[in-house]
């Protein structure tokens, strides 16, 4: 199996993490690799996402929600002309540790006949992308915002927070 597997742990409660994640809106704030997304976020909802890992092209595509799990898990799939050639199961799962402790994990399944090929190309950005974006998540949510252009930005209020 051809997996990326990207973990970090969160000062924030599963509940909020979520929060974050599941703004939409929000990820021109601070996510410095998915610097668009939009659609429902239901299952079967069809996601529009621009991913832009740093040292790579811009990639606009569209993704199927799987699992919507509030607080939880969110998957999508994204294929590649045919599932059967090639598709990509996105990932995030929230674990609950200690209270007001997350850890997530952020990965990505590579599958069908063009699995091993795509992996070799695209692993190092994706994998790079994913902590970058762990990373930034984690700074947001703790209060300490800064995007992708390095420039400090003010942290969420303690009202945004509770939104």
């Amino acid at each position: 199996m051809h997996e990326i597997v990207t973990k970090v742990e969160i000062a924030a409660t599963p509940a909020r993490v979520w929060q974050a994640l599941s703004d939409f809106p929000a990820y021109r704030r601070w996510n410095p690799v998915i610097r668009r997304i939009s659609g429902p976020l239901v299952p079967g909802g069809v996601l529009s996402v621009l991913f832009r890992p740093r040292g790579s092209l811009p990639v606009w595509f569209r993704a199927m929600l799987t699992v919507v799990q509030p607080a939880s898990e969110f998957r999508w799939t994204g294929k590649m002309i045919a599932t059967a050639l090639f598709s990509g199961d996105h990932y995030f799962m929230l674990r609950p540790l200690a209270p007001g402790r997350t850890e997530l994990t952020q990965g990505e399944v590579f599958k069908g006949a063009l699995a091993p090929v795509m992996y070799r190309l695209l692993a190092g950005y994706n994998r790079s992308g994913f902590v970058e974006m762990n990373a930034a998540l984690k700074a947001y949510v703790e209060g300490e915002a800064v995007p992708a252009s390095g420039t400090a930005v003010a942290a969420p209020s303690a009202e945004d927070r509770r939104r």
